[in-house]
């Protein structure tokens, strides 16, 4: 419920006669403060991720040109350090119960930086020799020793951990052994489907709750990395070309499918009107996968492309609508004037196109007053 929401409630529970107007006083006071503690916490999570990309380019960057004075070994150990220091601090702060957004990027940013100084490494060993033997181990052995500590600590950090562990998985092959990239890339298949298989049937066992979020939370997490995996997959060992955009349609449709699994045909423990969230992020990405499809795949004209979209936006909204998932509306309707502003750009001085945006503002319209009616039943 919004602030609105609440308020209308309140003033109506009173008024009826279900509350009294010390009650409605306490209730307004304490939705208030969640207001603000929820408001904070989220600005905390965007500024901490910001901070935490910006420490990992400051850090790779600084160490890349600078202390000319060291080796490439030298730095090597420079960035490890630095990234074992900083994984550890956000332990320790979290440990304390304080900040807990910047301590989740604080521990990103030190596994980031532990990645980076394996590839940075090349400078010093070269692959299969004793030193990057040495690398590729103490690579693959990251994410074996920090998962299980951080099973025990919170459910956010394993689902990192876990997608940054085909990173590390990929730098041991690479450093330890010198495979090629496509023999990489099937190895890192392999890994994401049993990772996935091992949490679905953890998933499917009913455990606690405490460990169904994780399992949970690592689960989508594995899931999103599997974009790049299928792309990867189609553009590399399969040669596909402009193909590998229907392998990464492949991906969000099955994304898209199991976010629908998880609202309506889930096991209760498991079941969430939040999996809203993962269908807006599907439509969102499906903005420049569908341009690319419908155009390079498929050779539509502009106005097939834009009505591919559009129909993506309509069918996102018209669900969003009846769940009342606002975040789902939103981005439908990005979807949609997505449809609309690149038809606009491709053909602005034709009659269609002006009557396309004009029916596009006409239907933004006809939705408000859906909502005006709804808000007011």
């Amino acid at each position: 419920m919004t602030g609105p929401d609440i308020e209308s409630a309140l003033e109506r529970w009173r008024e009826a006669g279900l509350i009294s107007g010390e009650l409605a006083e306490q209730l307004r006071a304490e939705h208030a403060r969640s207001t603000r503690r929820s408001r904070r916490r989220f600005l905390q999570y965007a500024v901490s991720g910001t901070a935490g990309i910006l420490l990992v380019i400051a850090a790779v960057t600084f160490f890349a040109w600078s202390w000319p004075e060291l080796g490439p070994g030298a730095r090597t150990g420079v960035i490890a350090g630095t990234g074992v220091a900083i994984v550890l601090l956000g332990m320790r702060l979290e440990a304390a119960r304080r900040y807990v957004p910047v301590t989740y990027a604080l521990q990103a940013s030190g596994l980031i930086l532990l990645l980076a100084a394996s590839v940075y490494s090349m400078e010093a060993w070269d692959n299969t020799t004793a030193g990057g033997i040495v690398v590729g181990l103490l690579a693959l052995a990251v994410p074996v020793a920090t998962i299980p500590v951080f099973v025990r600590h919170n459910p956010v950090m394993p689902a990192v951990a876990t997608a940054l562990g085909h990173g590390f998985l990929a730098a041991f092959l690479f450093r330890a052994f010198d495979l090629d990239a496509e023999i990489i890339i099937w190895v890192l298949d392999g890994a994401l489907v049993v990772t996935l298989a091992v949490l679905a049937m953890l998933l499917r066992a009913g455990r606690a709750q405490s460990v169904s979020r994780r399992a949970l939370y690592a689960f989508a997490v594995s899931l999103y990395a599997g974009y790049p995996m299928a792309g990867m997959t189609a553009a590399g060992p399969l040669e596909l070309g402009e193909e590998t955009l229907l392998a990464l349609d492949a991906w969000l449709v099955l994304v898209t499918a199991l976010a629908l699994w998880g609202i309506h045909r889930a096991p209760e423990t498991l079941r969430s009107a939040r999996y809203s969230l993962h269908l807006a992020a599907s439509v969102l990405i499906a903005i420049p996968l569908g341009f690319g499809t419908t155009l390079e795949v498929y050779d539509l004209p502009p106005a097939g492309a834009a009505a591919v979209l559009a129909g993506a936006g309509a069918a996102g909204l018209w669900y969003g609508l009846r769940r009342d998932a606002r975040p789902l509306v939103l981005c439908s309707c990005a979807t949609i004037v997505s449809a609309a502003w690149y038809l606009g750009v491709d053909a602005g001085d034709r009659l269609g196109t002006v009557l396309a945006l004009a029916f596009t503002a006409g239907l933004f319209f006809w939705v408000a007053t859906r909502l005006g009616r709804r808000g007011k039943a």
